[in-house]
C-alpha cells in the first residue's frame, strides 16, 4: 500500500492518464507501459533519463487557465535556466472533468531536480522515466 494523502480516484486518474509528447512524430507515454518511441528519442538525443512535469492546477485544485499558463511559463523559465532539452506535451486523465494539461517531456534533468520541480509547482505528482523507457509515477503527497 502506498502512503499518500491522495485520494484513490485521483491516483487512478493519474496511472490511467494519457501524457502526449509533441514530438515529431508525437506519441503517447503510458505509467508502466514501455515506450518505443521514447527509446528512439533517447537514442538520438543521448539522454537516459526524462520527467513529465506541469504546473497547471496545483493539488489537483482548478484554476483558470489564465493562471495556469502563466505558472506553465515559469516552469518553463525554470527548466531553461538548466539548460535542459525539452518537449511540450499535454497530461488528459481520461475520465477527467478537466481538458488537458499542458506540460513539458524535460530531459536530462535528475530525479531530485525533477521532484523539486513538481513540489516547487504544488504538484501530487510527475512522471519519471528512467533509461528503461517505462513511465512511473512519482507521488509528492
Amino acid at each position: 500500500m502506498i502512503d499518500t494523502s491522495i485520494n484513490k480516484e485521483l491516483l487512478e486518474s493519474y496511472k490511467s492518464a494519457n501524457y502526449h509528447v509533441d514530438a515529431s512524430p508525437s506519441f503517447i507515454l503510458k505509467i508502466g507501459q514501455y515506450s518505443p518511441e521514447l527509446h528512439s528519442v533517447y537514442d538520438t538525443s543521448h539522454k537516459k533519463r526524462a520527467a513529465f512535469i506541469t504546473a497547471y492546477n496545483p493539488g489537483s485544485v482548478e484554476l483558470s487557465n489564465e493562471e495556469n499558463k502563466e505558472r506553465n511559463r515559469e516552469l518553463e523559465e525554470k527548466i531553461q535556466a538548466f539548460h535542459l532539452d525539452y518537449i511540450h506535451g499535454e497530461g488528459k486523465c481520461d475520465e477527467s472533468k478537466w481538458s488537458g494539461e499542458e506540460s513539458f517531456l524535460v530531459f536530462g534533468i535528475n530525479q531530485k531536480d525533477a521532484i523539486q520541480l513538481g513540489k516547487e509547482f504544488g504538484q501530487n505528482a510527475i512522471v519519471w522515466i528512467s533509461e528503461n523507457c517505462i513511465p512511473e509515477l512519482l507521488l509528492l503527497k
